[in-house]
């Protein structure tokens, strides 16, 4: 069965639509509340940067951080536990990017002209119209930082995405009417071959997950990839002690699936 995953500019009606949809199909809804409670229950330092860095550019200093990848890297791992599921509703952090490749993975992108958005908000948040259009600004802007910086992409482009929907030219209920159709052609597109690529890479991602918020474990230039046959693991370990944690990880979370393991240690 299809997957949806919705990119949103500000105030484009990502929620009230990915909602809908989710109603009319039957399909999971997922956005920042539920992820939210699964980062927390991982933990609550997880929890508080989920709080702090949702869908905001982040600073040179956590990009360059470890734990900030770790909270990158289970946001990714959840996206893919929920997508294994099927029938599910995505809303942002960047999921049309992370299930990229997937062939039953519906990507859509809403947008809306500013001055609707900007009118929308005075609505919504009760605000003044300077107020509104600084919010709409800031908004995208954040959210646009954080998948350059994290995926390095640009998400305006619309090579990125399956369908785009300008919500000035559609109601709720047409938009939903639009996604539901769209999501029969692609529930057509799930294969055998399909799922088994969408579950390399959620493995992969686990992987790579426990790897990084491993507390004695730490490589800035970890690199885990899957090559269609094995997950691939780069990087330089400091000791042969973090080697060898990192393949007792590995063989626990990866066994008998195939590893090639190309972290080497400076002596």
């Amino acid at each position: 069965m299809a997957v949806l995953t919705i990119s949103r500019t500000y105030q484009s009606g990502g929620h009230e639509i990915g909602k809908a949809v989710a109603r009319e199909t039957g399909y999971d809804f997922i956005d920042k509340t539920q992820i939210f409670s699964n980062l927390k229950s991982l933990g609550e330092k997880w929890g508080r940067a989920f709080e702090e860095s949702d869908e905001v550019t982040p600073s040179l200093w956590e990009k360059n951080d470890w734990q900030y990848r770790g909270f990158i890297a289970l946001i990714e791992c959840i996206i893919f536990d929920y997508a294994l599921k099927d029938r599910v509703v995505l809303l942002g952090r960047g999921a049309n990017f992370i299930l990229e490749g997937i062939p039953h993975v519906l990507r859509v992108r809403l947008i809306a002209p500013l001055e609707v958005r900007v009118e929308r908000a005075i609505i919504k948040n009760e605000t003044a119209r300077e107020t509104a259009e600084l919010l709409i600004k800031k908004t995208d802007q954040d959210r646009a930082g954080y998948i350059r910086s994290i995926y390095k992409k640009n998400w305006e482009d619309p090579e990125h995405y399956d369908l785009i929907l300008n919500t000035a030219d559609y109601s709720i209920d047409q938009a939903t009417r639009k996604l539901t159709e769209a999501l029969k052609e692609w529930d057509q597109r799930a294969t055998a071959e399909g799922r088994k690529k969408l579950e390399n890479q959620a493995l992969t991602a686990k992987v790579k997950a426990r790897i990084i918020t491993h507390p004695e474990i730490f490589i800035p230039t970890l690199e885990v990839s899957h090559d269609g046959r094995s997950i691939v693991l780069k990087g330089v370990v400091h000791t042969p002690k973090e080697l060898h944690l990192v393949e007792a990880v590995v063989q626990q979370m990866a066994d008998p699936h195939p590893v090639r393991n190309e972290l080497h240690y400076r002596k």
